[in-house]
């Protein structure tokens, strides 16, 4: 599979998981859980988007540098959103979420940088 379809398709995951939890805070009156479903919206939805858009229109590589940017780019928001997910349900220490937590943005970031070195990279 593309790297842009692997983007676009957890992309739309991302969206309709967000859209869920937001349907889901709206029908129970609880929004406790804001943040993680901004974070689903925003980080696991509009990025992996914007990533899928940035491989095609751009023709970025699609090497082993790539491949890398969307392992952790996925997987840092998994274990973000998981994260976040337990810590406003309160289902997990606080004192244990809290380096997960900094890991997985560490994660995200990781694949922020590996986006702009992938663009300095493109023939367009």
């Amino acid at each position: 599979m593309k790297i842009e379809r692997i983007h676009l398709t957890l992309g739309l995951v991302w969206l309709l998981a967000g859209m869920a939890l937001g349907e889901h805070m709206g029908r129970t009156g609880d929004h406790g859980q804001m943040p993680t479903h901004a974070h689903i919206m925003l980080l696991g939805g509009v990025l992996s988007l914007a990533w899928a858009i940035l491989y095609k229109v751009f023709s970025l590589p699609k090497g082993i540098l790539a491949l890398i940017q969307t392992a952790a780019h996925h997987i840092g928001a998994i274990v973000m959103i998981v994260s976040l997910y337990l810590l406003y349900e309160q289902m997990g220490d606080p004192d244990a979420l809290g380096p997960i937590l900094g890991v997985s943005a560490l994660l995200v970031m990781l694949s922020v940088l590996l986006m702009l070195i992938l663009s300095f990279r493109a023939k367009s």
